[in-house]
């Protein structure tokens, strides 16, 4: 049983009460409630706060159980969230995204996300989205067998939430998860069942530990599910009547919070136990409640339950439903293998559509909203990757490009105008743009080309012809009396790499490129604007 992430959002500066609000009906269980205030909010909420509810929106659908739905929610929020320039609320939205792709079973495209949630923690000192972001890392590690390493990472995260946690629920999640991979683990342990009592014991300690300290907070849902681990560890340490006291009180928590699937396994395993105790009669109608709420389930656990209702009514003698019973367990056992037959083309639908969103999140992730041109991040690491590159002999130059006098135009004509000079400005550089080289807006209105394999004189040929290009456009027809110039600066990769060894540090060398290019341009700015700077 997995436990939803905390689902307010990365930091105090992107909190909506609206928010706040259906992030405490989803603790509680109202998940219905939650998805319908989200969607509520969402008619009548601006475009500052809709990313946030969003996530809400996408949280409350993977706890129903639509994740794909919540995927394409997730995907709308990143898309809004980019250009904002809000960098926690992307990463609010990544962790929203990684949420849905664990539910479909997508966990590498998960840890990729959470990555780089990691990466905008660590730039912006934020430890308790650091703590987040590491702890859906280790939940993807962890479903995927890798306990040894998602452990570590799970026990790390909760000392940092009990330092930086901005709400006790974010601690709550995290300890759940540790438990819960403890528990993965264990299930992997191939010792005798007998020799595991200790491991069991203790995971039960942990569990009640758990949910007595959640019971305090109105965590319902967590409470419910954390309860019904402590059943199943109850059992299988051996002690089935308080397996039983407690898969009862699980079960029926459950049931009234709409969690059908996680009550009807608790409520297997609550058979289990009576059936160990010698209570058969109780088994079987345990099994049977069970079973009738699986029958929409999952097949696997549907036939593991008809397989032990055989047992039970074979143990009373009742050896003609016990057959009934064995045949049930055989149907379900065809479903599963026909459903994994017939699935196959709606999984792979399901991959398709999910490779059309990564796809999506990924271009708008390295591209500027209104321009369509690459953004300062994708620039960045083009510029660090030239910048290595070129210590092995490979050169590259740097123009950097800003619009002259743009707040003007934008006071005069209108910010309307302003983002068509810009738009049009964006389709000049993308036109002098080699396959290798990359354009891109770095600013409001600064841009920047790198141009792999050129000198300086190459360079500044571009430059002089992207300038002869914004002569040539018919500005007055977009505004009267409009006119717009634009200055540039341009460094080479050859004079960054003077004087440096094969030591020296790429991201040196960059960072020394790119302030002799913006020293330029701040040149030519000074020398009247409209012109081409080239060296100091």
């Amino acid at each position: 049983m997995v436990a939803s992430p905390v689902s307010s959002a990365a930091a105090a500066s992107e909190h909506t009460s609206r928010a706040l609000a259906i992030g405490v009906m989803l603790e509680a269980g109202r998940l219905q409630d939650a998805l319908r205030d989200a969607e509520e909010a969402l008619r009548g909420c601006d475009d500052e706060e809709r990313p946030i509810l969003l996530c809400m929106k996408c949280n409350a659908l993977v706890t129903l159980g639509q994740p794909l739905d919540a995927l394409r929610v997730a995907t709308a929020a990143r898309e809004l969230a980019l250009p904002m320039g809000r960098p926690l609320l992307v990463a609010e939205a990544n962790l929203a995204l990684s949420f849905a792709l664990q539910a479909l079973e997508e966990h590498d495209r998960a840890i990729d996300l959470a990555a780089e949630c990691e990466d905008i923690a660590t730039t912006h000192q934020d430890q308790e989205l650091l703590a987040r972001s590491s702890r859906t890392l280790a939940i993807s590690y962890s479903i995927l067998g890798r306990h040894q390493q998602a452990i570590p990472i799970l026990e790390r995260v909760v000392q940092q939430l009990e330092q930086h946690a901005r709400t006790p629920e974010r601690l709550f999640h995290a300890r759940y998860s540790l438990i819960n991979a403890r528990s993965r683990l264990s299930s992997t342990d191939r010792r005798p069942e007998t020799e595991k009592l200790d491991t069991y014991r203790g995971l039960l300690a942990d569990w009640l530990a758990f949910v007595e300290d959640v019971e305090a907070r109105n965590l319902l849902r967590l409470r419910a599910m954390a309860l019904g681990n402590a059943g199943i560890a109850a059992r299988l340490a051996g002690d089935n009547e308080l397996a039983l006291q407690i898969l009862a009180r699980a079960r029926d928590e459950e049931y009234r919070l709409g969690l059908r699937g996680h009550g009807a396994v608790s409520e297997s395993h609550l058979g289990a136990a009576y059936q160990a105790l010698g209570r058969p009669q109780e088994a079987i109608a345990a099994f049977r409640s069970a079973i009738d709420k699986l029958k929409e389930g999952n097949p696997r656990d549907l036939a593991g339950a008809w397989e032990e209702l055989a047992a039970a009514y074979e143990s009373v003698g009742d050896t003609a439903a016990a057959l009934d019973a064995l045949k049930q367990t055989r149907a379900a056992e065809r479903r599963l293998r026909d459903d994994a037959a017939h699935s196959a083309a709606g999984r792979q639908e399901r991959r398709d559509e999910v490779n059309r969103l990564a796809e999506q999140w990924t271009r708008l992730a390295s591209e500027d909203g209104l321009t369509a041109l690459a953004n300062r991040r994708a620039f960045d690491r083009k510029l660090a990757a030239l910048a290595e590159t070129a210590k092995t002999g490979h050169p590259f130059a740097v123009v950097l490009f800003d619009l002259d006098h743009f707040k003007q135009i934008n006071d005069t004509h209108g910010h309307a105008i302003g983002d068509a000079v810009l738009k049009r400005f964006a389709a000049i550089l993308r036109s002098e743009r080699r396959t290798d080289d990359l354009a891109a807006r770095i600013g409001g209105e600064e841009f920047a080309l790198l141009l792999v394999a050129a000198s300086v004189e190459q360079a500044r040929a571009v430059a002089v012809k992207v300038q002869k290009e914004l002569d040539r456009v018919a500005w007055p027809q977009i505004a009267e009396r409009l006119v717009v110039t634009v200055s540039a600066g341009i460094a080479c990769s050859a004079e960054a790499l003077v004087g440096a060894s094969s030591e020296t540090n790429a991201g040196d060398c960059a960072d020394a490129l790119l302030a002799a290019a913006d020293r330029r341009l701040y040149a030519a700015k000074a020398a009247g604007r409209n012109r081409v700077v080239m060296s100091d």
